[in-house]
């Protein structure tokens, strides 16, 4: 499959549209020359990061500049779900396995079979889906739920947590087998408040596409505007700034883009958004719930608090208003 030379993205249409190394500074260099080792063999890699930097898009793009191109690449997010429900989505199960089971169901190791499992957040998973999930990676074998004979599978496991495994490991909610074997390979992606000299080519790439989808070509940045955005911490990293552009696209009166169209109050990771008056109430409730969690680095029962909702309201939340995702 062809590759785009310039900016070391395969030519996909499965492929997001963001390039994981773009920008000049050291720390992203850095990982591309990294990333250009890792992505030709065959073993476990961890992506270790703050939510918003990207785990995604490097995984997905490890899996197009590998030699699994050609195969699946299948993906879960292990964030909030219950032991069951991710291991008859990892594992499959036959047919009358449990109540509801009226069908037979392949599950994703067996979907991305000779291609690439991505696993964000594998560091919610529940320590004894952790050890059947170690099993896959050791001896290539898993079987169904409610089936007795093993099922054989090659796969490339491409796991990506924000948290401290080590720390997990510690307090007993990680497995230190699965540490290590998961971690033969292991990729940081750097915080965007430790790489602002790349601002100006992530915004103007975002600018570019958010031109194309709303109708409104031209669109840039004001130069307070830039200032105020080397000012933030930028806490949600990555996506933070994409949602603050599309924000500041739609509010900006011309095709220049303010401070005030940005909502990023003096830089403060901590201060209050100006969403202004013109969107909708469901508008502002989705960039209200997008903003707390965040700064909450990701994490629903903690931001669940301050929104001062149950944590079974954010999850549905969460769901509805499609804010799943790395």
């Amino acid at each position: 499959m062809a590759k785009n030379s310039d900016s070391l993205l395969p030519d996909s249409p499965w492929m997001d549209p963001l390039d994981p190394f773009l920008g000049v500074s050291p720390q992203i260099q850095s990982l591309r020359a990294d990333a250009l080792k890792v992505a030709q063999g065959n073993g476990p890699v961890l992506i270790q990061g703050e939510t918003g930097t990207g785990k995604g898009v490097l995984a997905k793009w490890l899996h197009w500049a590998g030699p699994r191109r050609e195969a699946p690449f299948v993906d879960l997010n292990c964030a909030g779900l219950n032991p069951d429900f991710l291991e008859t989505e990892l594992f499959g199960h036959r047919k009358g396995a449990f109540t509801g089971a009226d069908q037979p169901k392949r599950g994703l190791i067996e979907l991305a079979d000779q291609g690439t499992l991505f696993l964000d957040e594998i560091g919610d998973m529940e320590t004894g889906v952790q050890a059947k999930v170690l099993k896959v990676i050791e001896e290539k074998r898993f079987r169904r739920l409610g089936e007795v004979q093993d099922q054989t599978v090659d796969i490339r496991l491409v796991a990506a947590t924000h948290q401290n495994l080590e720390k997990s490991i510690r307090l007993g909610r990680f497995r230190r087998d699965l540490f290590f074997r998961i971690s033969t390979f292991t990729l940081s992606l750097p915080p965007l408040r430790q790489r602002l000299q790349d601002l100006p080519v992530l915004s103007a790439l975002i600018l570019a596409e958010l031109s194309r989808e709303l109708g409104k070509p031209g669109l840039t940045l004001a130069k307070l505007s830039i200032e105020a955005m080397e000012a933030h911490r930028w806490p949600g990293n990555i996506r933070e700034l994409r949602n603050s552009l599309e924000r500041a696209a739609i509010r900006c009166e011309d095709r220049e883009i303010w401070p005030e169209d940005l909502g990023l109050a003096g830089g403060s990771a901590e201060a209050t958004p100006a969403y202004g008056t013109r969107l909708s109430l469901a508008e502002l409730e989705k960039l209200h719930i997008k903003r707390v969690l965040e700064e909450e680095g990701g994490r629903v029962t903690d931001a669940a608090k301050r929104l001062g909702i149950p944590r079974s309201t954010l999850y549905v939340k969460i769901k509805e208003l499609g804010l799943g995702g790395e």
